[in-house]
Formats: C-alpha cells, sequence, structure tokens
C-alpha cells in the first residue's frame, strides 16, 4: 500500500463530482487495505504450517533416534555385561524365527495377560518349550519385541532386583541374575558360570537360540550343580586340618 496521501481533487469545478471522486479514492484506499491485510493473514497462516510442519519433524525425528539406539547391536551391548552375549541372543531370535508379526505376538501376550498366565512363572522352560504360542514369543523380534538383557524391576517382596536364573536352576540349587528378558519377562544369566569358558553362550542366548529347552536345562543344571560341589569340596580340603584323613 502506498503511503502518499492522495491528492484531492480540485473543488472549484464541480463540489459534487469532487465529493465522488473523494469518496472513489477512499474506497480503493480501503480495498488496498484489505487486500494487503488478507496477504499479511495468509503470510502468518503458512508460517504457522511450517511451524508446526517442523515440530512435527523434530518429534519423528526424535522418535526415530530413540528407536535407532534402542536397536543398534552397540547400544544393546551396553546394557549386557558379556558383549557377546547380546550380539548371539539378536542373531539367533532373527535367523530361527518364525514367521509371526508384532501384531499376533500382541493379541498372544494380551490374551495370556487377561488369563493370567503372564509372565510365566512356574515351569517356564517346559512351557517356552511345548507351548507353540509361547515359542512363536520367544523366538519373535522386531523393533517393536527386542530380546534384549533388561533389569529385573524392583518390588517390595523383591527389593535387591533378583531372581533365579530359569534356565539352570532348579530346586533349592539357583543361580540369582539382576537381569531379564524384555520380551519374555524371563529371568536369564548374561555371565558365564564360574570356572566356565567365557567363550560359549550365555543362559541368555541359549534361551532364545534353543528350540528345545528341556536338555539345555538340564546341562546348565548339573554344570551349575557340579561347579558349585567342586568349589565346596576344594573349600573343605583347604579347611581341613594337616594329618586328618578324609
Amino acid at each position: 500500500m502506498s503511503s502518499s496521501v492522495p491528492e484531492l481533487p480540485e473543488m472549484d469545478s464541480d463540489p459534487q463530482q469532487a465529493l465522488l471522486a473523494l469518496v472513489q479514492q477512499l474506497k480503493d484506499g480501503q480495498a488496498e487495505q484489505t487486500a494487503l491485510i488478507q496477504k499479511l493473514n495468509k503470510t502468518v497462516l503458512t508460517s504457522r504450517t511450517l511451524i508446526n510442519e517442523l515440530i512435527t519433524s523434530q518429534t519423528d525425528m526424535k522418535e526415530e533416534l530413540a528407536k535407532l539406539r534402542s536397536s543398534s547391536v552397540s547400544g544393546e551391548c551396553q546394557v549386557c555385561s558379556n558383549k557377546r552375549d547380546a550380539a548371539v541372543a539378536m542373531s539367533t531370535v532373527t535367523v530361527t524365527g518364525q514367521t509371526t508379526t508384532d501384531e499376533l505376538i500382541s493379541t498372544l501376550i494380551e490374551g495370556r495377560t487377561r488369563k493370567n498366565q503372564w509372565p510365566v512363572k512356574t515351569n517356564a522352560v517346559t512351557c517356552f518349550t511345548k507351548d507353540a504360542d509361547l515359542t512363536k514369543i520367544r523366538f519373535h523380534h522386531s523393533n517393536r519385541y527386542q530380546h534384549i538383557p533388561i533389569r529385573i524391576p524392583k518390588t517390595e517382596k523383591n527389593k535387591d532386583g533378583t531372581k533365579p536364573c530359569k534356565l539352570c536352576s532348579e530346586g533349592k540349587i539357583r543361580r540369582k541374575t539382576t537381569w531379564m528378558c524384555a520380551v519374555c519377562e524371563t529371568a536369564l544369566c548374561t555371565k558365564p558360570l564360574v570356572g566356565e569358558d567365557p567363550s560359549v553362550p550365555t543362559h541368555f542366548a541359549l534361551w532364545h537360540s534353543e528350540q528345545d529347552l528341556l536338555p539345555t536345562h538340564k546341562r546348565c543344571f548339573e554344570e551349575l550343580k557340579g561347579g558349585r560341589e567342586t568349589r565346596k569340596k576344594a573349600k573343605l580340603e583347604t579347611d581341613v586340618p594337616a594329618g586328618v584323613d578324609v
């Protein structure tokens, strides 16, 4: 809109015509102002839309970054004291996984939750081996369902946040762990047993790689039991006074 003041028409000739011309000039100026206001409103609306799109894009980028951090092998290894363990677990669930979808796994877990059957609290080894639905859950892996070690939450009844490993513990012979699978919600060891070869898969990795967990559980239990008996015997021998025949 022009900032100059419009020239008033000559009043000497015909006052009525001059007045009409002045009114017309005022209307033209008003129309120009209206057009300018509409243009400014459109610019403001466009700017707001652009800002909203930028905010949405930033939020999407943060979510994608969070997914990348949680799904990267390096990130998973940080929560696992044995780096090889997380890598083996991730690869095995991908290779041996059945044809399943996130929607199916959600349906299975929600169904068991409604029946108070989730998480599995008893006979986990047998259930996750013989129950077809639980086997699907154990081997399904996606960005949404990632089989990674997470800390066992502390509760009023479990103040230290530990539970016996489901794969090696049985009866009174137990090995407690502070880790569980994020999907299976099963307590599993993420460190080799005392004196065990550090290159062998841990119980967390075995849980997600062995189709039949029953013989694996038996072997792990015997290894745990044998190791403790050996250490107990060695301690007794070192505590025996000289000259005593045992």
